[in-house]
């Protein structure tokens, strides 16, 4: 098998390969939903065969998300310490030229007919406010 040859590997790195294994009901190859390592895949089927390439994944590296990783006290006051960092794109709001309002207004005005139809009040106020403001905006 070609994907079977490995390349040298960095310590704490793991390989998750795409497989596909017999069904034992059907006796047919059914190729599976997710990657998993080879002894895992070994462990659960008795017949299989990797499909692809391997998948690198690095054990609890510094970039990865950790949704049960506590923050300490210390992070956390470094955390507060920092002043909030501003895009300085969104510093202030981009302009658009006249075709670019027109077919806003276009879209704003179908919209506020249609959550009038359906009676979603708060929606259709919300775009009236904005209807007006981009009229109020494009006028030279």
């Amino acid at each position: 098998m070609l994907f079977a040859l490995q390349a040298r590997v960095a310590a704490g790195t793991r390989l998750f390969y795409p497989f596909r294994h017999r069904d034992p009901r059907t006796g047919k190859w059914v190729r599976a939903r997710y990657v998993a390592e080879r002894h895992v895949i070994a462990e659960r089927y008795g017949e299989w065969e990797i499909t692809g390439p391997a998948e690198m994944r690095t054990r609890g590296a510094a970039g990865s998300f950790n949704p049960y990783r506590m923050v300490t006290h210390a992070e956390l006051m470094q955390l507060e310490e920092q002043p909030p960092q501003i895009n300085p794109h969104l510093a202030k709001p981009p302009a658009i030229d006249a075709f670019e309002a027109f077919l806003l207004r276009v879209f704003l005005r179908r919209y506020v007919t249609y959550c009038a139809r359906r009676r979603r009040f708060a929606a259709m106020n919300g775009a009236a406010r904005l209807f007006a403001e981009v009229g109020a905006r494009a006028l030279p």
